[in-house]
């Protein structure tokens, strides 16, 4: 109970008490009054949000870090009665800087609308939840308050940094391209490996004119076998891995792994993610129900509450080629979250067989602990090409780097985003 209604309460006994005592009919009037006002003041908070209509626009819901986005948001008063006094405020996601009218007071008469205006500076990627519009309202009295919350959010997805990699090679025992395997995947029609006679069912684009027309007889061509060798970048985004960390050097972690990707999918080289991080859309509700609450901090208390998850399977797109890929990668990149599942060992140990052998394995982590690097020496040992990326932790490198690369395992260091774009052969 508020002290308003405290007070209330306390002089309405007061005026009862004054009046049957002293017999004056002046206390009985006041007592009247106060009960007639505090009827009054509890029907005009409790209409004041009844059929308030929201609808949101933004003019993009994509976006690459440092762009901008204009946000708008229409309040609509579909009722016949006024709301005498409004406070309107579309609640601006942490880590995004709003400038403009994303908050105001106004009247609302019947049938009458109000709108908000904003522009929201995308400087970090994420996956962003914008609003919903929390109303604030009450009577004229101060005697009550309402909060609640309007319609649907939006959800932004700002895509991660991308650092252009023209002189990047990825430095592995096996080139990242175009080369000859063991095994027949699929046969490339710009390698020729040899001539033989021709055998029923040889399509004519494989007939060999020249050697036909010297032997006589039908000559069909031979091609090698090639496949796209190409990346599977392993990111590790456990968040006890990071614990304690600058915030930076997850971001850089994100930054190296997309332009990675960005710099394969350009080559048309195949490139696939593995992470133990989160997916952050899994803990926002698309479609949240109405919020109401005494006060405004609770309302932002129960927004949080429906904010939760228990699910922590790690985020896995196979290893493919083409620019949906590409795109799926950055999409998963830009909701990614620090997660309490698995830690990258563990999910080494569990999944790493049936990962493709035909494309280098990148790990991409903080730092190297005793089990990271026994799981790296069996990802080599098993007929991997593996390479390990430590984000900004010079004793880690230090450390491990004799250990591993006496087991076949290529490792760098990469301190900064400058790193990326001078690591090459």
């Amino acid at each position: 109970m508020s002290w308003q209604r405290i007070v209330l309460a306390v002089a309405a006994v007061g005026f009862l008490l004054a009046a049957v005592v002293m017999r004056l009919s002046f206390f009985a009037f006041a007592l009247y009054a106060l009960g007639a006002l505090s009827l009054i003041s509890y029907l005009m908070t409790w209409s004041a949000l009844d059929s308030l209509a929201t609808e949101r626009h933004s003019t993009r819901r994509d976006v690459q870090v440092g762009e901008s986005i204009v946000v708008t948001v229409a309040v609509r008063n579909d009722k016949p009665l006024p709301t005498l006094w409004l406070v309107a405020e579309d609640l601006v996601p942490r880590g995004l800087k709003a400038s403009g009218a994303f908050a105001r007071a106004t009247l609302l008469m019947p049938f009458a609308s109000c709108r908000l205006r904003y522009r929201l500076d995308c400087a970090r990627r994420g996956y962003f939840r914008v609003g919903p519009v929390l109303f604030e309202t009450g009577d004229f009295f101060g005697l009550n308050r309402r909060f609640a919350t309007g319609a649907k959010p939006h959800y932004v997805t700002v895509y991660p940094r991308v650092v252009p990699l023209e002189k990047y090679a990825i430095p592995t025992f096996r080139p990242l391209g175009e080369t000859v395997v063991r095994r027949r995947l699929l046969e490339d029609p710009t390698r020729l490996a040899g001539v033989r006679e021709y055998r029923t069912g040889d399509p004519l684009r494989r007939i060999h004119w020249k050697a036909t027309a010297r032997t006589g007889e039908l000559h069909s061509r031979l091609y090698e076998a090639s496949t796209l060798i190409g990346a599977h970048l392993v990111l590790d985004f456990g968040r006890a891995a990071w614990e304690g960390g600058d915030p930076e050097r997850a971001e850089l972690a994100v930054t190296a792994v997309a332009s990675i990707a960005s710099h394969l999918a350009d080559r048309k080289q195949q490139v696939g993610l593995t992470t133990n991080g989160g997916d952050a859309s899994d803990v926002m509700p698309e479609q949240p129900e109405r919020v109401e609450a005494p006060t405004r901090q609770r309302v932002h208390q129960l927004l949080r509450d429906r904010e939760r998850s228990d699910r922590l399977s790690p985020v896995r797109i196979p290893v493919r080629r083409g620019e949906y890929q590409v795109r799926l990668i950055m999409r998963a990149l830009a909701r990614l979250r620090l997660s309490e599942a698995l830690t990258l060992p563990q999910l080494i140990a569990e999944e790493y067989r049936g990962w493709p052998r035909e494309a280098s394995t990148i790990l991409i982590v903080p730092g190297v602990s005793a089990e990271l690097l026994t799981e790296a020496v069996r990802l080599r040992n098993s007929g991997f090409t593996v390479v390990l990326m430590i984000i900004d932790n010079a004793d880690s490198f230090n450390r491990a780097r004799g250990a591993l690369e006496a087991e076949g395992v290529r490792v760098l260091h990469i301190a900064s985003e400058a790193h990326l774009n001078v690591i090459s052969l």
